[in-house]
C-alpha cells in the first residue's frame, strides 16, 4: 500500500470536515445502530474511490472508446425533407450560401456548435437524439 501526504488550506480541511461530519449524521440517521464515525482522511479517500469508480463507469459506455473513433454526422437533410424544407430556404434564413448549407446537409463537413443550433432553430427545434448519430470509422 503506497501512503501520500498532501496539504489544505485552512478552509479547504474544514470544508471536508463538515462534509464529513454531514457523511456521518445521515449514516446514523438511516441506520440508528451505526456507530462508525469516519475521519477526515476516510472521507477523502472514499471521495478520491467514488470519483475513480465514476471515471471507470465512463470508460464503460464511452461511444468514443474502443474500436475506431466515431465520428458525429447530421439527419438535417432527412428532417427537412420531411418538413418540406429547402436548402435554399435554411441558407435564405441564415444569410449563407446554399451550398454551405448542402455541405452541412449532406455530411461533408459539421458545423460548429452555433451554426448547428441555428439550423435546428429553422427545422423547427426536433428531438437532439433525432439530429444527431454516430457513425463508426
Amino acid at each position: 500500500m503506497k501512503e501520500i501526504t498532501i496539504q489544505l488550506n485552512d478552509r479547504t480541511y474544514e470544508h471536508i470536515k463538515e462534509f464529513t461530519e454531514l457523511e456521518n449524521l445521515i449514516n446514523r440517521h438511516r441506520d440508528k445502530h451505526r456507530n462508525d464515525d469516519y475521519k477526515v482522511e476516510e472521507f477523502i479517500i472514499g471521495s478520491i474511490i467514488d470519483k475513480i469508480e465514476q471515471i471507470r463507469h465512463f470508460d464503460l459506455i464511452n461511444p468514443f472508446l474502443g474500436n475506431g473513433q466515431p465520428i458525429i454526422k447530421n439527419r438535417f437533410k432527412e428532417i427537412a425533407r420531411q418538413k418540406n424544407i429547402y436548402i435554399k430556404d435554411v441558407a435564405e434564413q441564415l444569410n449563407m450560401q446554399p451550398p454551405n448549407i448542402s455541405k452541412i446537409f449532406n455530411n461533408v463537413s459539421q458545423p460548429r456548435l452555433e451554426l448547428f443550433i441555428k439550423i435546428w432553430l429553422v427545422l423547427g427545434s426536433p428531438p437532439l437524439q433525432q439530429c444527431i448519430y454516430l457513425e463508426q470509422d
